[in-house]
């Protein structure tokens, strides 16, 4: 981006801290929003994405999704690095849940689960309100479960499946060889 310089930090960058800030009242989740939903939150993402696409290229829309993922939802990143998957489950269920989202999450004892989307409210939403080119909303999706992954033992496979539907799998990350 023009006279902006994006460093990219370690993985566990600020995870020490991360420990220290404190959760949302009343639960074990920092990112919980309790108060009415902007309906329009997908589309504003959607355009920023966009803007950001159309006028600095792909690049530098990857690096802010990077630092979102990395940043933003800090403490979630930090505990996906240290093998804890928890609080990433519960963030899936709780919005989906509160955006009518049909889904189902087939958790495992390892921390791996698969999210199965039937009907993605975002995507939904964006095409009732006549917005143009959601799919980018799930590669923006990629490229954030990326970023939440790095440094972990963990990667997030999204796989579209329909329309309005994708499988995303949390699963472990295959073993590197070194020769």
């Amino acid at each position: 981006m023009e006279g902006r310089d994006f460093v990219k930090k370690p993985a566990m960058a600020g995870c020490a801290v991360a420990a220290q800030d404190s959760l949302a009242p009343g639960c074990g989740m920092r990112y919980v929003c309790t108060g009415e939903v902007h309906r329009d939150f997908h589309a504003s993402t959607l355009d920023c994405v966009n803007y950001l696409v159309d006028n600095y290229g792909e690049d530098a829309a990857r690096t802010v999704l990077e630092r979102t993922g990395k940043e933003v939802y800090r403490q979630m990143h930090c505990k996906i690095v240290a093998g804890d998957t928890s609080e990433l489950l519960e963030w899936w269920r709780y919005y989906l849940a509160r955006e009518g989202g049909g889904f189902d999450i087939d958790e495992r004892a390892d921390g791996t689960a698969t999210l199965t989307v039937h009907d993605c409210p975002a995507l939904r939403h964006l095409v009732r309100r006549g917005i143009s080119g959601g799919k980018r909303t799930c590669w923006a999706t990629k490229v954030l479960n990326e970023s939440l992954c790095d440094g972990s033992p963990f990667e997030i496979v999204l796989e579209e499946t329909g329309d309005f539907s994708c499988r995303q799998t949390l699963r472990k990350k295959a073993p590197t060889t070194t020769h």
